[in-house]
């Protein structure tokens, strides 16, 4: 009897591992790389799409977007990517990767803040006293430093103690923390953040429409459907859900 029994178990577990390996089998990987700001509306995505595509599974990667493409450039597994900004600026004649833009997937705009940290905060850049520090993004590897520093190009900042991060999120995160005193960022980033003080808007005249554009690398079917999910009015509803404008060109 428990010779049987030990068989059955046996048997039970060959099919059950069987059974999860044809499971893993056929389901197809996107890899996705996203800009940081992007974070909160791309998670969310992947979670709803993939109840609904039980033969899909979504692998995300987020970072700065110059680093990004420098990690799919050097290897990185990539089907979709989410910018923040215009993949041209970061990429050379040398690049063997090849992309396809896919149109304009949200828009965002620069605010000027404070920490909650800060007792009395000054009403314009300007006023930011030289013992006060402002985060922005790297601007060589962050759109949105680089947006911001074409920003700056509009005020006199020369006293301005400059600290720069190594992305989106990571300049939130400095801000929340009191590490800067004062930033230039995502509007998304801001609002609805009770360590986050919003100043005043950033005049859109003073730096370059911020679009996020999105890149296929492959022509893998799944990346198609993930990408059609996302520019659907659900879709669309969780990027206006944290504060994106929705898609402007596609």
């Amino acid at each position: 009897m428990k010779k049987t029994n030990y068989i059955i178990g046996i048997l039970f577990l060959a099919v059950l591992l069987t059974s999860c390996s044809v499971t893993s089998q056929q389901k197809t990987v996107v890899y996705i790389s996203a800009a940081s700001s992007l974070k909160k509306p791309v998670t969310e995505w992947k979670e709803r799409f993939e109840k609904t595509h039980k033969d899909i599974e979504i692998k995300m990667n987020f970072g700065a977007s110059g680093v990004l493409i420098n990690q799919i450039n050097n290897g990185a597994p990539a089907d979709l990517m989410f910018s923040a900004q215009s993949l041209q600026r970061f990429m050379s004649d040398d690049d063997k990767i090849k992309i396809n833009k896919e149109g304009i997937i949200a828009s965002n705009e620069l605010v000027f803040v404070s920490g909650t940290k800060v007792d009395t905060p000054v009403d314009s850049i300007e006023d930011i006293p030289s013992n006060a520090k402002l985060g922005i993004g790297n601007p060589d590897m962050v759109p949105a430093g680089y947006y911001a520093e074409k920003a700056l190009q509009n005020v006199d900042h020369k006293q301005i103690k400059i600290i720069y991060s190594q992305n989106a999120v990571h300049l939130k995160g400095l801000i929340e923390t009191g590490a800067v005193e004062y930033a230039i960022m995502y509007r998304t980033d801001a609002v609805e953040n009770n360590r986050i003080n919003i100043i005043k808007n950033m005049p859109p005249n003073w730096y370059p429409a911020i679009q996020y554009p999105v890149y296929s690398m492959t022509e893998k079917k799944a990346a198609k459907q993930f990408l059609k999910y996302a520019r659907s009015k659900e879709g669309q509803k969780i990027l206006k859900k944290y504060n994106f404008r929705e898609s402007v060109k596609n």
